[in-house]
């Protein structure tokens, strides 16, 4: 059975400031992960990399909001020969504006983003994964939901789920058993969502709720927002606002999908030094086994 068609929002518009001095000249986003596998010594990068498993995967189209050194990015893209097309955070302070606002850009853009006819997926910019773990979150089923990793460590950066995979009831970090009132932990939130056609006309609703609708009367309450971060709301409040609603689920994947989100200097030492060289190593056995199987297939269609 077909799926049904995907659209894609990749959020690199921040700096990613507690990477430091890595990025003071340049965007998270475009930071050298290392080769693109082993048989092609080129340099990739977060968004590199995504983008490439969405296009891969017959994901598009592929919006990618930008801000923070946003020239940069659109050199970047235009040599990647992808179909990637870019939206402006405008904001005049991008350390003001959460990653809820730059999907709100995205979704005002007149790209088809959230019409009501295609699967949107929401991701960060800034994580790395095993390309099986994005299509076990587009062969689900046609419905919101978002992806979780059973591994995590229970730290207090995590930002964990809780519930039950039918119903996810509290997503965070540094929740407690009684703040989710005893619920079961599913694993750590990777920063991709995805949001079902049906449900498009909700969320545009949530997000000018939320953050404020730019198309209200200026100065009115409308225009300002009401929740209580408005432009600085983060992409899991809206996850938080559907699991409200009961429209969100979750798929759920485990230690043996390799997954990688970075925040700060050594995560992303972590990330180049072990994390992907294992991950580009695992790839090719993959790769290879297939060929494998492909070759004997071939060869016993020979035979009569």
């Amino acid at each position: 059975m077909s799926r049904l068609p995907y659209q894609a929002v990749i959020l690199a518009a921040g700096r990613g400031s507690r990477l430091g001095e890595r990025t003071a000249e340049a965007p998270k986003a475009l930071l050298p992960l290392g080769p693109r596998s082993l048989h092609d010594p080129s340099e990739t990068c977060f968004l590199r990399r995504q983008c490439e498993i969405l296009h891969e995967l017959g994901v598009g189209p592929i919006v990618v909001a930008v801000g923070y050194l946003k020239a940069q990015v659109a050199d970047a893209v235009a040599g990647w020969g992808l179909p990637i097309q870019l939206v402006e955070n405008t904001w005049p302070e991008i350390d003001e504006s959460g990653s809820l606002h730059s999907f709100q850009y995205a979704a005002r853009a007149e790209l088809g983003i959230l019409d009501g006819r295609a699967q949107t997926l929401l991701m960060d910019g800034d994580i790395v994964y095993d390309r099986r773990v994005l299509s076990r979150l587009l062969d689900a089923p046609a419905e919101t939901s978002l992806l979780v990793c059973s591994k995590h460590l229970g730290e207090d950066e995590e930002v964990l789920v809780y519930g039950t995979s039918g119903r996810p009831t509290m997503i965070g970090k540094g929740l407690t058993p009684e703040l989710v009132r005893g619920a079961p932990c599913l694993g750590e939130a990777v920063g991709v969502v995805k949001f079902a056609p049906e449900d498009h006309a909700l969320v545009w609703t949530t997000m000018n709720w939320m953050l404020g609708d730019p198309d209200a009367p200026a100065d009115s309450l409308k225009r300002r927002g009401f929740g209580p971060a408005r432009q600085a709301t983060e992409h899991e409040e809206l996850s938080q606002r559907f699991m409200v609603y009961d429209k969100m689920s979750a798929v759920v994947f485990g230690a043996e999908l390799p997954f990688m989100e970075v925040d700060g200097e050594a995560e992303y030492q972590l990330c180049r030094e072990q994390f992907y060289p294992r991950l580009l190593q695992q790839e090719a056995l993959i790769a290879g086994g297939r060929s494998v199987l492909a070759a004997r297939s071939e060869q016993a269609g020979g035979v009569r």
